[in-house]
């Protein structure tokens, strides 16, 4: 277990697995909310198969390499534009491979100050989703497959133990709080002065919204290898204010 009271507030820790010979750590897990914006994140990272010896540090190491991931993913979202009623939702995408995506979503300012929000993981092309509560946490397995589940922490016989998080199916489209998207056909980055760069997102891909500036949308996109890309692009390509 490892806690801060530092500016953001978390708490991470690890699950130990014994084989017949070693003590290793598989999974981490953070439960984290930040002081830059109040976002809220409870995610664990798996797959790590980390083998532990008298030189490991349980709480600190990849664990601090994994909270700060955290850390500098949320505070990169500068939601004021969001509490000043310039968008209508505020959608967060976290998860995305070649089969389905996930986001995190809050509905209205009050639900950004409490720390309320929803998880939806959709297919691809789809609008086919599940819908998980705030309690869920979000368990991502590791490259070179990266993949996703849902659970839940429950305490069994005095013992936390993780469980898999019930859904409830929804359809995305007559939801009306899917991800912000691309709506042009073509989406090209450009660079902090306004010059467009070879690179560009189509119609359809799904973004974070980062900041609304003079100098365009400071978007986030997660491609399907669960890699993100940051950058600026006309809000003009956006569906943002729709």
């Amino acid at each position: 277990m490892h806690d801060s009271d530092s500016l953001d507030s978390y708490s991470v820790f690890s699950v130990i697995e014994r084989d017949n010979i070693n003590f290793r750590i598989n999974c981490i897990y953070a439960d984290f909310k930040s002081g830059n914006n109040g976002i809220v994140s409870k995610e664990g990272l798996c797959g790590l198969d980390k083998k532990i010896d008298n030189e490991s540090s349980v709480s600190g190491g990849e664990g601090d390499d994994f909270i700060n991931g955290i850390i500098n993913h949320n505070d990169k979202i500068q939601t004021s534009y969001f509490m000043n009623d310039k968008v209508k939702y505020l959608p967060i995408i976290i998860f995305q491979n070649e089969k389905r995506y996930a986001y995190k979503l809050y509905e209205s300012k009050s639900d950004l100050e409490n720390g309320n929000y929803k998880i939806i993981s959709c297919e691809n092309n789809s609008g086919t989703c599940e819908l998980y509560g705030g309690d869920t946490w979000v368990v991502i397995q590791k490259v070179p497959n990266p993949s996703i589940d849902f659970y839940v922490l429950m305490s069994l016989n005095g013992q936390s133990t993780f469980e898999k998080a019930n859904a409830k199916k929804v359809n995305l489209v007559a939801g009306g709080n899917s991800p912000f998207e691309v709506k042009s056909s073509k989406a090209y980055f450009k660079t902090s002065t306004g010059k467009k760069v070879k690179s560009y997102l189509v119609k359809g891909d799904k973004i974070t919204l980062l900041n609304l500036g003079e100098d365009g949308c400071l978007i986030e996109y997660t491609n399907s290898k669960n890699k993100v890309i940051d950058g600026y692009i006309s809000c003009q390509d956006l569906n943002i204010f729709n």
